[in-house]
Parts: C-alpha cells; structure tokens; sequence
C-alpha cells in the first residue's frame, strides 16, 4: 500500500508523539490513552488509524514513493 508524501508526515508527527508519551506496562500511557489524551486532540482519527499508522514504516515507505517516481526508458 503506498502513502502520499503528506500522509507519510501525519505517521511520522503521529510516531513522535507516541514515542514521547507511551511506556509499556502503564494502563495510564498505554496506546489507548495516549491516542485518546494527545493524538486525537491534534490530528482527529480513529483508533484503528492510530494503530495501523504506529505499524507503518516511514523510511521504507519513502523510499518505495522515491522508486516509483523514478522514470524509466525501456
């Protein structure tokens, strides 16, 4: 699945705020609330958007974008 540019922003803004914010084992900084108190105030999502933007790697996805934008003569 390919991502524009500016959607690939939003997952890295949205993986910044989650690696501030989220510690293993706490109930009141688990994935749910982080989405809840920080996320979702900022960037209005769902909670599978959330999650499926946490799973999504930005410097992979950058380069497939930079290969299929490249031209080719043949």
């Amino acid at each position: 699945m390919g991502y524009h540019r500016n959607t690939l922003r939003r997952i890295e803004l949205v993986c910044d705020i989650v690696r501030t914010h989220y510690e293993p084992g706490r109930r009141d900084r688990c994935y749910k609330e982080v989405w809840r108190r920080y996320v979702c105030p900022v960037y209005p999502m769902c909670y599978r958007t959330f999650l499926n933007y946490i799973g999504v790697n930005v410097e992979r996805e950058r380069h497939r974008e930079d290969n299929r934008r490249q031209l080719s003569l043949f």
